[in-house]
């Protein structure tokens, strides 16, 4: 940052640069989420293809075992799903605060750098 920047100045483009760094983390568990969402539902929709004397196996890290009631695996999926979801509005909730935190943060930055009458000069 360049010496002669107001210390107020400064101030705010340090928290606009952790607000950028929140809102990019962020983006990246809703796309985790939204990943997991797509493979649930994906299995979701395998598992309700299938009659129910089928045998049905579930991954529990490298061990695979016979699953005895589809039913219940398919509400433990569900609930997953469920809670995945709101995990993920609640994620894009919080998304949206920040990013209308940092435009707010952007304008007044804006206004106070063209207020000091380094706005007007040419790099």
């Amino acid at each position: 940052m360049e010496p002669n920047l107001s210390a107020y100045i400064q101030n705010q483009l340090k928290q606009a640069q952790q607000i950028e760094t929140q809102i990019e983390q962020i983006a990246n568990q809703r796309y985790q989420l939204d990943m997991r969402v797509k493979e649930l539902d994906k299995t979701l929709g395998e598992l309700g293809k299938i009659s129910d004397d089928t045998s049905v196996f579930k991954s529990v890290g490298n061990i695979l075992y016979k699953v005895e009631e589809k039913k219940k695996l398919i509400d433990e999926l569900s609930e997953q799903k469920e809670l995945s979801e709101i995990r993920l509005k609640t994620l894009e909730k919080q998304q949206k605060t920040l990013e209308e935190k940092y435009k707010e943060l952007e304008t007044a930055i804006r206004q106070k750098y063209e207020e000091s009458g380094r706005g007007n000069q040419v790099n």
